[in-house]
């Protein structure tokens, strides 16, 4: 990597640090005057596009990043994001699947899986997803609460309200006092 840009890359991160995404931006816009093979500039500009709420630029930034570093589960995950905001399901589906195929245990896309299926009106397939991550992180508090509301749908009303209560806690009052169970 040229050292300019590896300059301009630190130098925009510390920009970012302090959430200054537009001299971030700039200071990474120069980098693709010099050169278009960084990955590290593309990705934080698909980076700083998408919490800018610029996503057509950021999945053109993301895109990018992918080609150059296509295991790169950050950017595969904000892509992903992305395209979701888009709504491009489908397309969003297959950056997540590429998740699970470097990652099988990637709680994040298995849930963001679950969440289109569920969107979908696909639940049984949703239920799934919910349940691998509940197989190796039984507390994964997003996995619980969402299932748990999941099989309210189902109408399985006792399962469904034990993982909501599971991650939400209950509070029992005793004189003046509280406590969380």
């Amino acid at each position: 990597m040229k050292k300019e840009i590896k300059d301009n890359i630190e130098k925009s991160q510390e920009f970012l640090k302090k959430n200054n995404f537009d001299e971030a931006e700039f200071i990474l816009l120069k980098n693709l005057k010099i050169s278009d093979d960084s990955f590290e500039t593309f990705f934080l500009l698909g980076a700083i596009s998408g919490i800018k709420k610029n996503y057509n630029k950021a999945e053109i930034y993301l895109k990018k990043a992918i080609l150059l570093n296509g295991d790169h589960i950050n950017a595969l995950k904000n892509l992903a994001i992305i395209l979701k905001k888009l709504n491009k399901k489908t397309e969003s589906i297959e950056y997540l699947k590429k998740i699970i195929d470097l990652d099988q245990n990637n709680s994040d896309a298995l849930c963001s899986l679950a969440q289109i299926c569920e969107e979908d009106n696909n639940l049984k397939e949703a239920e799934v997803f919910y349940k691998k991550v509940l197989e190796f992180n039984s507390s994964h508090h997003v996995a619980n609460h969402s299932y748990g509301k999941l099989l309210l749908k189902l109408n399985n009303h006792v399962d469904g309200l034990k993982l909501i209560e599971k991650v939400s806690g209950i509070i029992r009052f005793k004189n003046r006092n509280f406590e969380i169970i």
